[in-house]
């Protein structure tokens, strides 16, 4: 004896399908002229929506996406790759380079992700304090950042936020330069 196969489940069609249908189609149900219409008169979406009354906005929009009519996308070069890159390491900001390559700022954000491009570190603004700037500067030869300095110090913002004229207590400086590696002498001028 032989079985024959048959679809276990039919689909079902609620009451009054066929009428739903006809006033808003499904969007995986595109007719050929329908695409020849929206292919024929991209970007007008006024035309397309007079010409094709059943199907709203979005939908097509949607399958304008679907056929490549919408935005393109930027296809990168390796000259802009390599301008992209030197102005990274000169320490640009992404929106100096945005402006500098005639790009947005996210078409820049994303090729940096994309290729692993990452803005170099400016050196320390300085402050009035001397002192204050010879650690702000060792930390940035040392390539470390100045809240990793004060948190290995167990304080508080003390050297990110000594870029003005706040005063730092020499307690701090001196803890700063010995976790540097460093020692603090005096020197007289005799003159």
């Amino acid at each position: 004896m032989y079985l024959t196969q048959e679809p276990m489940h039919q689909p079902i069609e609620p009451a009054g399908a066929q009428r739903i249908r006809s006033v808003r189609r499904r969007s995986s149900d595109w007719t050929m002229k329908e695409h020849e219409v929206i292919v024929s008169h991209w970007p007008d979406i006024e035309t397309i929506e007079k010409c094709l009354p059943h199907r709203s906005r979005r939908a097509i929009r949607a399958f304008a996406g679907k056929c490549n009519l919408t935005t393109s996308r930027h296809v990168w070069t390796a000259a802009e790759d390599m301008k992209l890159r030197k102005l990274a390491a000169a320490g640009e900001s992404r929106r100096a380079i945005a402006s500098e390559m005639g790009m947005s700022l996210n078409q820049i954000a994303g090729r940096m992700a994309y290729a692993g491009i990452s803005l170099a570190r400016k050196p320390p603004k300085p402050s009035t304090n001397l002192l204050v700037n010879a650690v702000r500067q060792r930390a940035f030869e040392l390539h470390m950042t100045l809240s990793d300095l004060d948190r290995s110090l167990g304080s508080r913002k003390i050297f990110q936020q000594a870029a003005g004229s706040q005063r730092v207590a020499h307690t701090h400086i001196e803890r700063a330069v010995k976790a540097l590696g460093g020692r603090l002498v005096v020197e007289w001028c005799d003159e």
